[in-house]
């Protein structure tokens, strides 16, 4: 955030930002109206939308409307998306390091020109396809239907159906088994990759010191050593 732009925030905006930052950043995604009026005691949705939209009109947010969770940071995450690459891993082969400084892969390309969005699957009912539980799906909804891309789309039943386009008719053929042809072809964009967040180790607690228990814990402690 620069200088300018936090020196116009009050107070709550400067929390709120820094709420939706931390949210965006190290959970993938933004918190709803609710969990923001929860967060900071607001009651009133329309309370909080006033703070959004001070956000917004100050640039430091954008939000898509009609769609949930779809807060953004204005600010350039460029340098979070590209990553250094650091070697190559051959399948049965010894793993090669990568020599030079400058070889880096940028995740943005993963969402094509245009704007990306992105699907979360909360089921393992994709899991023949290599989707589970946990992962996001990129889409692009600027990207033509080309025959073998993988397109999400919805059934009649307002269901997600992962398609591929065929390469003989151009129609819509689900990839699942059973699933129902969306004939509607009600597409929610081509799909450009896909984010997997593995497990990662709990941060070490810090236990106090002694001296810097209370009394009633310390003396629960020295109870406990007694035989």
């Amino acid at each position: 955030m620069s200088t300018a732009k936090k020196s116009s925030l009050t107070r709550r905006q400067r929390e709120i930002y820094e709420f939706l930052k931390d949210k965006i950043l190290n959970r993938g995604y933004g918190p709803t109206v609710r969990e923001i009026g929860q967060q900071f005691g607001i009651r009133s949705p329309n309370g909080v939308m006033c703070h959004l939209r001070a956000l917004e009109r100050k640039g430091l947010i954008s939000r898509q409307q009609n769609m949930s969770r779809a807060i953004q940071l204005a600010e350039s995450l460029n340098s979070r998306l590209s990553v250094p690459v650091i070697g190559t891993a051959v399948s049965g082969g010894p793993f090669q390091p990568c020599t030079a400084d400058n070889q880096f892969v940028n995740f943005e390309a993963a969402m094509g020109e245009g704007d990306g969005t992105c699907i979360r699957v909360e089921s393992n009912s994709y899991a023949s396809l290599n989707i589970l539980s946990g992962d996001t799906l990129i889409l692009n909804q600027n990207l033509p239907l080309a025959s073998g891309c993988h397109v999400a789309a919805l059934d009649e039943r307002h269901s997600l159906v992962i398609c591929t386009v065929s390469e003989s008719t151009g129609q819509l053929t689900p990839l699942l088994p059973g699933a129902w042809t969306p004939s509607t072809r009600q597409t929610l964009g081509v799909i450009t990759g896909m984010i997997r967040r593995f497990r990662l180790p709990p941060a070490p607690v810090e236990t106090p010191e002694a001296d810097q228990l209370p009394e009633s814990s310390v003396a629960s402690m020295i109870q406990g050593m007694q035989y």
